[in-house]
């Protein structure tokens, strides 16, 4: 019995030598993952350009939690959303809300028939400083989203001037 036991151990360190040439020595850490996975755009927001990162990526993944996500809500912030239309479209956005905002964004990500939904940005966003607070940040910039479906497509573009603030917590939001 004490034959088959030292037999048994002698095999065990034999494998786990061949496994490992050195039980004391340092690993390489393994590189880390740069995309965008699910994870590390539920945490981004913590400067511009991740904010407008989870933007982009809750159009392309149809998510509309990032979409909310993205969207200050004055009963977490204490600072409320706000949307100015185009003059041409006032009239169908009258008092626009933050829950219409969501809405909207949820049936256009829902709808029958979506295949797919590119946005495209045809500037680089150039963040200025609001003159009032140095945790808000303004840009202007064209844009182009097109949803396509199963049989055909459609395209809206525009012009949009976004400000965002940063919360006592560091974490960036659009508020208008």
């Amino acid at each position: 019995m004490r034959r088959a036991i030292w037999t048994l151990l002698g095999i065990y360190f034999t494998l786990f030598s061949l496994k490992c040439t050195n039980p004391f020595s340092v690993r390489s850490p393994n590189p880390p993952e740069l995309g965008h996975s699910r994870n590390n755009l539920s945490r981004q927001q913590n400067n511009p350009d991740s904010l407008i990162a989870k933007l982009k990526a809750a159009f392309l993944e149809k998510n509309s939690t990032f979409y909310q996500e993205c969207l200050s809500d004055s009963q977490k912030t204490g600072v409320a959303f706000q949307f100015i239309p185009d003059k041409n479209e006032s009239v169908r956005f009258i008092n626009w809300s933050l829950q219409d905002e969501y809405n909207y964004f949820a049936n256009l990500v829902h709808q029958t028939g979506l295949k797919s939904i590119d946005i495209r940005f045809d500037e680089q966003l150039n963040w200025n400083n609001v003159p009032t607070s140095t945790d808000t940040l303004l840009t202007k910039f064209n844009y182009q989203i097109t949803v396509h479906f199963l049989t055909y497509q459609e395209k809206y573009q525009g012009q949009c001037l976004m400000k965002i603030f940063r919360d006592p917590f560091s974490q960036w939001y659009i508020f208008y």
